[in-house]
């Protein structure tokens, strides 16, 4: 069946849903591992490390792989790895183990994600904020699926009920299979057009790319961190069940995919820039509001407006990215949505130890921690310059008197 080009952009973002599914269930995981599997918080965030690091790593890799010849089989490929990995963890009982499961799904993840990032950007046409965006809401919608599923095969049959995470994955797999050939198609004319762009003068500004790496690298710091750290926060702090616990990052995925595709389309009309400063100012006040309560009810109700704080920045600074480095839009997906995570991870594992080593109130430690790092993404933005052309665009768009 061959479909129209832009019922394309919705395939690859259920693919990204797919992808992301397994790793967005992880922090649900991790509060069953932790009461049964008497797991410390260091080695919660070891897998998180394992998850976001090992992978991320080496995605821009295949990024670069991706700009000079295109695979998309590799989208399959790595959703069938990334259902492989942590579906196995309610299997396992060594500490290593899960390490190595949850690192195959990070790998998986960092090998899906630079050619479907190349390609969304192909299928977008000239609206590029909302592309991405609709590419970028699928991961937001397997983080919060993922939480979902694992938690009820967890309560269904005990901890092999991770199982269920490899289900969407293998058939998502197998249905990108089935579309290869016109992928191909869509990667040759984007590669034909990039070559002209590039004989026309087009280059890359890898000065201002570099600036915006340093935001998304904090960015993703505080988004491991939250996802970490807020389930075992209503864990230890707020004394809610392992259920309601891992359930929380549900409503911070769900928040985070309406404010995802809010922000991509901003970014059209506004700024790309505007809108990450915008998102990461906010982020401030949430996350303090959120460390000094105490009321389980009340922390629930600010996880949304944090999230979506936190979310609106991250379709238009992956959007930016590619147009600060447009020759190289597989390097660029590699980097802010790859590299950018495994700064998290390596982060991560030291929260954990803060955390471990402040005891039971640790954990509060560790959100002021992200209260601090959220200013920094903030004041860190405003040296990030707009997008080549925006202001010019902006001007011509603007009415006559």
């Amino acid at each position: 069946m061959k479909l129209k080009k832009e019922a394309y952009g919705y395939i690859i973002m259920l693919g990204h849903l797919c992808a992301d599914i397994s790793g967005g269930a992880l922090p649900a995981i991790l509060p069953f591992l932790m009461t049964q599997k008497g797991i410390s918080y260091t080695s919660a965030a070891g897998l998180t490390f394992a998850l976001s690091s090992i992978g991320s790593i080496i995605q821009p890799l295949f990024g670069s792989m991706a700009d000079k010849h295109s695979r998309p089989w590799l989208m399959a490929a790595g959703i069938f790895m990334s259902g492989c990995g942590i579906s196995m963890l309610g299997f396992l009982d060594s500490y290593a183990a899960m390490f190595v499961a949850v690192a195959i799904t990070g790998i998986g993840s960092a090998i899906f994600h630079p050619d479907g990032g190349r390609m969304a950007n192909y299928v977008a046409g000239e609206a590029k904020g909302k592309g991405i965006s609709n590419f970028s809401v699928g991961g937001n919608m397997g983080g919060a699926l993922g939480p979902i599923l694992v938690v009820a095969g967890i309560n269904a049959f005990g901890m092999r009920g991770t199982a269920v995470l490899a289900i969407p994955a293998f058939a998502m797999a197998a249905f990108l299979l089935t579309q290869n050939s016109r992928f191909r198609q869509f990667a040759a004319e984007g590669s034909r057009a990039t070559a002209e762009a590039i004989a026309h003068g087009q280059k890359d500004d890898w000065k201002s790319f570099s600036k915006l790496t340093g935001v998304v690298f904090l960015r993703s710091t505080i988004t491991m961190g939250m996802n970490t750290f807020i389930p075992l926060f209503f864990l230890n702090i707020l004394m809610q069940s392992e259920s309601r616990s891992g359930s929380v990052t549900t409503i911070i995925s769900i928040s985070g995919a309406v404010a995802t595709l809010i922000g991509g389309r901003l970014a059209d009309r506004v700024g790309f820039n505007r809108v990450i400063r915008t998102g990461l100012v906010c982020l401030i006040p949430c996350l303090a509001i959120i460390t000094m309560s105490r009321n389980p009810a009340f922390v629930t109700f600010m996880l949304v407006p944090a999230a979506v704080s936190l979310n609106m920045a991250f379709s238009p600074s992956v959007a930016l990215g590619q147009k600060f480095v447009p020759n190289h839009l597989g390097l660029a997906s590699g980097i802010t949505m790859g590299l950018a995570s495994s700064v998290g991870g390596v982060v991560s594992p030291m929260l954990g130890k803060v955390a471990d080593n402040g005891g039971r109130t640790g954990v509060i430690t560790v959100l002021w921690i992200l209260v601090t790092l959220a200013a920094l993404a903030a004041a860190a933005s405003f040296f990030v310059p707009d997008a080549p052309g925006f202001k010019k665009k902006a001007k011509a768009e603007t009415p006559a008197d």
